[in-house]
C-alpha cells in the first residue's frame, strides 16, 4: 500500500510539474494559476517526504521512473524561468540606462548670473 500512495503522490506531482511547463510565462494571467501550482508542488513534496520517511519505505522501480521525469521536467521549468528573468533583467537595464540619459538632455539648467533687458527704453 506504501508504494501505491507514493505512486499516486508522484503522478499527482508529475501532472502538476507538466501543468507548470504549459503555463504561458508571458501572460500575466498565469502568474496566479503559477503561484497556486508552486503552492500545491509544495505541499505534495512534504506529503512524499513524510511517506519516505516511514519505516521499511522503498520506491519501486515505478516510483523511480516517475521522480526522474519530475527532475528532468523541473530543470526544464527552472531554465524557462532562468531565461525570463534573465530577459526582464535586462529589459529592466535597458531602462534604466535610457532613463540616465534622457536625465542628460532634459535636466534642469540653473543660471546664477541673469541680463535684465528694458523694454521701455
Amino acid at each position: 500500500m506504501k508504494s501505491s500512495a507514493s505512486e499516486n503522490l508522484l503522478l499527482e506531482l508529475r501532472d502538476i510539474t507538466r501543468a507548470i511547463s504549459d503555463l504561458d510565462l508571458e501572460n500575466e494571467a498565469d502568474y496566479e494559476s503559477l503561484h497556486s501550482l508552486q503552492y500545491d508542488q509544495a505541499q505534495l513534496r512534504e506529503k512524499i517526504d513524510q511517506l519516505s520517511q516511514m519505516n521499511g519505505f522503498s520506491y519501486t522501480e515505478s516510483d523511480r521512473s516517475i521522480l526522474l521525469e519530475c527532475i528532468e521536467l523541473e530543470k526544464t521549468n527552472n531554465e524557462a524561468f532562468a531565461q525570463k528573468r534573465q530577459a526582464a533583467r535586462m529589459e529592466l537595464n535597458r531602462i534604466n540606462e535610457s532613463r540616465k540619459s534622457k536625465g542628460a538632455y532634459l535636466g534642469e539648467y540653473t543660471q546664477h548670473v541673469g541680463y535684465f533687458i528694458d523694454s521701455q527704453q
